[in-house]
Order: structure tokens, then sequence, then C-alpha cells
């Protein structure tokens, strides 16, 4: 059943029970519960829809946790290697001043 069309019923029904009150916490409960098949609905519609999502590549791996090791280990070499092929990419300060001389005598 649509959302629209239970919206519709229930603003089309009159309120046959107008002096039954029901207390805020069970209208927060009855809306929460409400919510919650909706948006299962919703979502489990939703699935599998297109297979374009499941060749998206993964791009955040968690930090490991204090007892893998292995894992701490990894990631400082890997930073590591990857802060010296940074570093080699940079001039450095003999071929800084070429660049200043050479520009300096133009």
């Amino acid at each position: 059943m649509d959302w629209k069309e239970v919206l519709r019923r229930r603003l089309a029904t009159p309120n046959t029970r107008p002096n039954k009150k029901k207390s805020e916490q069970e209208l927060k409960d009855e809306e929460m519960d409400l919510f919650t098949k909706y948006y299962s609905e919703w979502k489990g519609g939703r699935k599998n829809t297109n297979e374009f999502y499941k060749t998206i590549p993964r791009f955040y791996y968690r930090l490991p946790a204090e007892d893998e090791v292995l894992l701490q280990k990894l990631r400082e070499e890997s930073r590591a290697v990857f802060l010296q092929r940074k570093s080699r990419e940079l001039l450095d300060n003999e071929e800084l001043q070429a660049i200043f001389h050479s520009k300096s005598l133009r």
C-alpha cells in the first residue's frame, strides 16, 4: 500500500474516537513503528535495482585497531614509501637555485 493512499484515507475518515486520546508516548511509538515499516519497504524495494552499484570501488578503509599490529605496520610502511616517493618528486635546493638564476638572467 502506498503511503499517499494511507494518508488520503486517514484524512478522509473522520476521527471516530474524539474523547479517547492517545498519550504522547503512544503516538511516538506508533509513529516510529510506521516509519520503520515504510522505510524498510522503501529500502527493500530499491535493493539490487542497479548492477552498477556493485562495481563502484571501495574508497574508504577503516584505520586498524590497536590490537591489529600487522595492519598497523603495513600502514606505517606504506605511508613511509609514499612520503619517500613524494619527496623524490620535489626539487632540491640546487635545482631551485638553477631555476631561480636562469629566470633572473632573462
